[in-house]
């Protein structure tokens, strides 16, 4: 045990913090010795009264080897003091004092037991990574003491090297304990310049190749992913061709799909006389301890899944590093020797950093964390005293997508239903587990190997290949080959238990064993927003509509792209493009799903507008949620169909889709007089008749027009059902009917349609600009020295020439007549000398005659 390790400064200090409080927090920098050390150092304490450390790793690797450091530490073998227990594997014995679980594991104990009787303390390691898991067992374990460990609390200690100790003090009510330092100096080389994903497979080998000659030790490289590992790998393979000094040199990628034994292999120490590059993603970031790593290459990305809400699809998102992720992949560089790091950033870009990245219960699908509050028995997500509470977004994606596969009662509750509390039994994602209970006289084997394809992911190593059928690996997994090993091991660990639930249904005489289903409607159970439809082939590739509503396309190459009914297992891409990728899908037989599925369809007669033909045009159709999978036309329409598609239609193209004339124009421009002249008289003392009058009226703006549609406009569309029938509209009449009875007899002398001038004529007066206008020939307006007035406004007067072109345009006219006219009749009497120009227009008679004419 190395005693020189600075953690060893604080452990009084956490010591005494767990002797008299239930909680603690530990934050302490990569390499210090905390997950090696702290458990071990608190065995001993008297208030564990022999009872159980339990720590949780945020992965298997890393519970593991964690589990094997401790173990070697105390001289024994694993199993002992030390075990461990990670999915499908385990080492412990009654003589077991400290026992090293993945997240999953520690839910499940706490499922299982919620008093955790023999548990005298939690440590969550590396918290700041804020796995789903993670959140969710510090929120079960908190509630777990609050009910059953009342008198004998049990203890929580959160570890970690980057946590955001503000949020978790404010949490817990307790001050943080700090191990400052580490064992080894890291020196940091920052670039100049940022890396562009592109370059990521170029510029990263170059500087592999450089660090290989400017270092010793070997190299951890971090990518953002599976794709940029296999480049990269590429790339250093294929430099060895011209340089030697590679053939010493070991290229191991580490990613989370990886077996086991594979990533054992990655963190073991190199052969002897050899160097290896380890090309990791973020997997490497925390916990691992790889022997030899003398040197970080930080490509400065990281990919995370996000959850799109709407469409129950998540993708894979590629971001910056946040300065605490950059700090612990600094730290694999100085563990176990002083190291570098090289930085593909500059030191400007790393101060403009976010400090913590987003905890992923803002970010993932929440689907298994509601089935397990379900299981919990809570009746909300607020019953739980959550560090940062899930998304109510997510929440209720979760919980309608429960609904839909049949676990929960109603999408607005956790009553879980028979067959949810069936899925729960089988320790298995959900979407799978439902696959395996609606297996009919499926075999267990049969339907467990094909969960374990799509949970332990594509066997095939990339997504650029052109079959994207999963028969095509069930055929691979029936063959037995020796990389088959783990999806058969997490079959038949699932097998078991779907075996026992058969046989329980049989004796019950349940439905569970209805009769044999075929793959694709198997399939659907699981992934009923994911049941596809070929909509059709553009160049290369096949596009596809989801039931979720999204689109998705095949390469045309694919023999699935032949088919017209997909269901698809795994897609990927951005939510600002309009298709995903399609990477695992299954035939279906639309037939079969019609007929077993009956649940899953909608049925609709619908009429719409077609713009085309300029008609209404009525069908029956079937849905799978936003998946319309069939349509046959329908000709005898109700006329409540065509009200609703008519209203649908102007609602979707606005009121210009009506036949409006300028009759009917002027009547909406005479309402909406009334109604803005009232607004705009509100801070006045605005005439009670004038208000009165405004609240009398129907909304006749045009968004209040679209509203009220099925109340003004629906009772005129008998047998509306084409273009030329919908021109015979009499819009003026229609919006004369909407009005209340008062108005419709008043109205034209509330808001007069003409306005009867000096000389005797009567013209129309114009509305449509908000206000009143009139327009006359000046000579028809002699003698008058005011404007006329509407609703108290005067007004305005647009006097024209002889030729009915604008001259002037006025509310005051004494003003005009004494200082504009004279200019006016100077420049006018000569163009049109067969009209009168006075000089007196006050005290001449108002005309529409020429001079002839008045001297007849």
């Amino acid at each position: 045990m190395n005693e020189h390790l600075p953690i060893y400064d604080v452990i009084p200090q956490v010591k005494k913090q767990l002797l008299h409080n239930n909680e603690a927090i530990l934050q302490a920098a990569p390499g210090a010795g905390k997950t090696t050390v702290v458990p071990l150092a608190l065995l001993q304490e008297p208030w564990l009264e022999n009872r159980l450390i339990v720590m949780l790793e945020p992965r298997r690797i890393a519970s593991k080897t964690a589990a094997k450091r401790l173990a070697e530490q105390l001289g024994e073998p694993l199993g002992e003091t030390v075990g461990y227990q990670i999915r499908q594997e385990g080492k412990k014995s009654q003589r077991t004092q400290l026992l090293v679980v993945t997240e999953g594991i520690l839910t499940r104990m706490l499922q299982d037991d919620p008093s955790l009787e023999d548990v005298g303390l939690i440590i969550f390691d590396e918290f700041h990574e804020r796995n789903l898991q993670s959140d969710l067992a510090f929120a079960f374990a908190q509630q777990c003491r609050q009910l059953f460990r009342d008198e004998d609390p049990l203890k929580l200690l959160i570890m970690s090297a980057t946590l955001d100790t503000t949020l978790l003090e404010q949490h817990l009510k307790c001050q943080s304990i700090v191990s400052e330092g580490r064992q080894f100096p890291v020196e940091i080389k920052y670039s100049n310049q940022s890396l562009k994903h592109y370059e990521i497979p170029s510029v990263v080998s170059k500087t592999v190749l450089r660090a290989l000659i400017e270092e010793p030790g070997s190299i951890l490289v971090f990518l953002p992913g599976q794709g940029e590992i296999r480049r990269v790998e590429s790339e250093l393979l294929n430099a060895r061709t011209t340089e030697r000094y590679l053939d010493d040199v070991d290229v191991l990628p580490l990613y989370g799909n990886l077996s086991m034994a594979e990533q054992e292999k990655v963190i073991a120490p190199a052969k002897e006389g050899k160097r290896k590059i380890v090309l990791a993603t973020s997997v490497a970031q925390t916990s691992l301890t790889i022997e030899g790593i003398r040197v970080v290459i930080d490509s400065g990305l990281s990919r995370e899944a996000r959850l799109d809400a709407n469409t129950a699809t998540t993708r894979l998102h590629t971001r910056r590093v946040t300065k605490a992720e950059s700090t612990q992949r600094l730290g694999r560089a100085g563990r176990t020797q002083a190291g570098v790091c090289y930085r593909w950033w500059s030191q400007e870009q790393q101060n403009q950093l976010s400090e913590q990245a987003q905890p992923q219960i803002e970010l993932e699908d929440l689907t298994d964390v509601v089935l397990m509050l379900a299981l919990w028995g809570c009746e909300n997500k607020s019953e739980l005293n959550w560090i940062t509470p899930p998304p109510d977004g997510h929440w209720r994606q979760a919980q309608s997508l429960l609904f839909e596969l049949g676990v929960l009662s109603s999408p607005h509750t956790l009553s879980l239903t028979p067959s949810g509390n069936n899925i729960s039994k089988l320790n298995a994602p959900v979407r799978l587990a439902v696959m395996m209970n609606h297996s009919g006289a499926t075999k267990p084997r049969d339907i467990t190997q094909l969960c374990a394809l799509i949970h332990e992911g594509d066997p095939f190593p990339s997504h650029s290949g052109n079959n994207s059928d999963i028969q095509h690996r069930l055929t691979w997994l029936s063959d037995g080959k020796a990389q088959a090993k783990r999806y058969l091991y997490t079959a038949q660990s699932w097998e078991k238990r779907l075996s026992a639930l058969k046989i329980k249904a049989a004796k019950e005489q349940s439905n569970l064993m209805d009769s044999e289903c075929s793959l694709g409607l198997m399939l659907s159970y699981g992934f009923p927003d994911r049941i596809a439809q070929k909509v059709r082939q553009q160049g290369e590739e096949t596009l596809y509509k989801l039931s979720n509503g999204r689109t998705a396309t095949l390469s045309s190459l694919d023999p699935l792209s032949r088919c017209e009914h997909i269901v698809v297992l795994d897609l990927g891409g951005a939510a600002n493009r309009n298709s995903d990728r399609i990477f695992l899908a299954s035939e279906i037989d639309i037939n079969s799903l019609l007929l077993h599925r009956p649940n899953l369809l909608i049925k609709k007669e619908v009429a719409e507008w077609d713009k085309k033909t300029q008609r209404l045009i009525g069908e029956k159709q079937i849905w799978i949620n936003k998946l319309c999978i069939s349509s046959t036309p329908r000709n005898d329409l109700s006329q409540s169909m065509i009200n609703q598609a008519f209203c649908d239609f102007v609602r979707t193209e606005g009121l210009n889709a009506l036949p409006w004339d300028d009759s009917s124009r002027a009547l909406l421009a005479r309402l909406r007089f009334i109604q803005s002249s009232a607004m705009q008289e509100a801070g006045n003392a605005v005439s009670n008749d004038l208000k009165t009058l405004a609240d009398s009226l129907p909304d006749v703006s045009d968004n209040g027009l679209i509203q009220s549609l099925d109340d003004w406009l629906s009772p005129f569309l008998t047998g509306v059902t084409s273009q030329a029938k919908l021109n015979k509209l009499d819009l003026k009449q229609i919006i004369n009917a909407y009005l209340p009875w008062p108005i419709q007899t008043q109205l034209g002398n509330i808001v007069p349609e003409r306005i009867k001038v000096a000389s005797g004529s009567s013209y129309s007066v114009d509305y449509s600009s908000g206000e009143p206008v009139l327009s006359v020939k000046l000579q028809e307006m002699f003698g008058e020295t005011s404007s006329p007035k509407v609703l108290g406004i005067p007004v305005k007067i647009e006097l024209l020439s002889p030729a009915r072109r604008p001259l002037a345009v006025t509310k005051d006219l004494t003003f005009f007549w004494q200082d504009v006219y004279p200019e006016v009749r100077k420049e006018m009497r000569g163009r049109y000398p067969k009209h009168p120009w006075p000089e007196d227009p006050l005290t001449a008679t108002a005309t529409s005659k020429t001079n002839r004419a008045l001297q007849r």
